[in-house]
């Protein structure tokens, strides 16, 4: 009887989280800039992506920087930037970019991920020379609708990508540039049966 060959195929994949969202990220943002229509909702996912690359980040970092991570993961993500710094010895100002982002940016975060239906009212006291039809039949917005601009998903990208940056740094990590999407390693042996 012949044997019959098989081929048994493995692979093992290291997945870099944040940096996977960081690409996310990144081509929400391009895909807005390029088609104004429907930018609103590409910068809106960028800025979620931009956000998610950060807690992640901060995720990725500390579960490298101390052994009881997961004691600490639950903690929000100003907290565990405060502990990560804290570690490092890096100086936060959340006064001052790029840590400034980190207020708006997870209001953002948080506004959209516990979202709730209300009502938004506005009122407004125009001089009639300047009234325009738009005043009437434009939407009002919510604190994060107002968020989801091309302005501030750039800025939010640019001060996300420092404060990895400097944790990275601070950190001391062999690899200079973090956001490295991981690799994969496979094989393929022939086998008889």
């Amino acid at each position: 009887m012949k044997k019959k060959k098989k081929v048994v195929v493995e692979k093992e994949r290291e997945v870099t989280t944040y940096a996977e969202m960081w690409h996310t990220s990144f081509c929400l943002l391009e895909k807005g800039q390029k088609e104004p229509k429907g930018s609103f909702h590409q910068f809106m996912a960028s800025l979620v992506f931009t956000a998610f690359t950060l807690e992640a980040y901060l995720n990725h970092i500390g579960s490298k920087i101390f052994s009881c991570w997961g004691d600490l993961e639950r903690l929000s993500p100003r907290e565990k930037m405060n502990v990560i710094a804290e570690r490092l010895g890096v100086k936060v100002d959340y006064g001052k970019q790029p840590w400034q982002v980190m207020k708006k940016l997870f209001q953002f975060r948080n506004d959209i991920a516990h979202g709730k239906s209300i009502k938004v009212k506005t009122k407004e006291v125009l001089p009639l020379a300047k009234h325009q039809e738009d005043d009437i039949h434009g939407f009002v917005q919510t604190r994060w609708e107002k968020y989801c601009t091309e302005k501030n998903a750039v800025r939010a990208r640019d001060d996300v990508e420092k404060i990895v940056h400097l944790l990275h740094e601070a950190a001391g990590f062999e690899d200079g540039f973090p956001f490295i999407s991981g690799f994969q390693l496979g094989s393929a042996t022939v086998i008889e049966e």
